[in-house]
């Protein structure tokens, strides 16, 4: 999801986080990104399912700084200065059910709809790489096919670069290093990008039996990447690691569950997700690297104690990690904060 370096702060231990919840102060809101930059932290989401919601932190309490335009639901943002952030989603007509996609900017005093590349699809995630460029990927209609696309926003234009994706159906995450180094996380798949094309990741399956939806970088020798995989004993959260010639599967514990998002505290993964009870009942997850040692494992640590059953999104940034998420079975919304050492 992160298109710049990840955050400096320490690295967090075994022990269990200090969690601070952070009050949303708006009923019927389900969260389903955070970003921060700079101390002043983003959430997006939607209210009931209906109307797209945005908030921002930039003290002690969230304030609502939701764009006045229609959407039905914004799904990702990019903080990339306190006057520039990028949020996407989609909005769905009410005549045929489908959905286009949405592209928002906050340029520090008002939001502004940028005019989207496509008429039908969804975007999943945003980006924004060093130079400024706007990265997007989802979903779109092109011709007659349903296929995943990304688009890049530079000087008012779009252009699409979708050379190499295949038969992949959505792009899920982004991680933008460079113009010409970049990874998109796909269902099914993972790819590469040199700058004009992608090529798929052959390491990592095609079939659909694992599927990945939150990829971060630290730099280009270590890059993580998390998700769900499938499995005869059932959904299990998954990770994977790139040291700079290769990705690898990394050991996750065995539980049932699902993770949604990673970012890197001093350049360690932070997983978060939900677990789910043999009832099927969930609670949040938050996963990361053994600490004092050199075992790139993941093992689970403490997450916030809340009504939220997942955690869909996390962020370090100004020594805190944030996680966001909620309740999607009452629309309760929750966001939270643990202060890194």
């Amino acid at each position: 999801m992160l298109a710049v370096p990840a955050s400096s702060a320490a690295a967090p231990n075994a022990d269990p986080y200090n969690w601070t919840e952070t009050p949303i102060g708006k009923p019927g809101l389900m969260i389903e990104d955070v970003d921060a930059a700079d101390g002043t932290a983003w959430a997006v989401g939607s209210e009931h399912g209906e109307r797209l919601v945005a908030l921002r932190r930039d003290g002690d309490t969230w304030t609502d700084a939701t764009p006045d335009v229609s959407g039905a639901n914004l799904v990702e943002v990019a903080v990339a200065a306190a006057d520039d952030v990028w949020a996407v989603g989609w909005d769905s007509s009410p005549d045929d059910g489908t959905t286009s996609p949405l592209v928002t900017h906050w340029d520090g005093t008002t939001w502004a709809e940028i005019p989207s590349p496509a008429e039908i699809g969804a975007f999943d995630d945003v980006a924004v790489d060093a130079e400024g460029t706007v990265w997007v990927t989802g979903w779109a209609r092109i011709g007659t096919a349903e296929t995943a696309v990304v688009y890049q926003y530079a000087d008012g234009r779009w252009t699409e670069y979708a050379d190499g994706l295949g038969g992949a159906i959505n792009g899920n995450s982004l991680t933008v290093l460079a113009p010409d180094d970049a990874w998109l996380a796909l269902n099914p798949g993972l790819a590469h990008f040199d700058g004009t094309s992608w090529t798929m990741v052959k390491e990592f399956p095609a079939d659909g039996s694992q599927i990945l939806t939150g990829l971060t970088a630290v730099d280009a020798t270590n890059i993580w990447a998390a998700g769900v995989a499938n499995t005869r004993a059932g959904v299990q959260p998954v990770a994977w690691h790139y040291d700079g010639s290769k990705w690898s599967k990394v050991q996750t514990p065995n539980v049932s569950g699902q993770a949604y998002d990673v970012t890197i505290v001093d350049g360690q993964p932070v997983v978060v997700g939900e677990k789910f009870a043999p009832d099927w009942t969930s609670t949040p997850l938050v996963l990361t690297t053994k600490a004092g040692t050199e075992d790139p494992g993941l093992v689970q640590v403490a997450a916030p104690t809340t009504d939220a059953v997942v955690l869909t999104s996390a962020d370090a940034d100004a020594g805190r990690l944030w996680v966001a998420g909620g309740n999607i079975d009452v629309f309760t919304g929750f966001a939270a904060y643990a202060e890194l050492p």
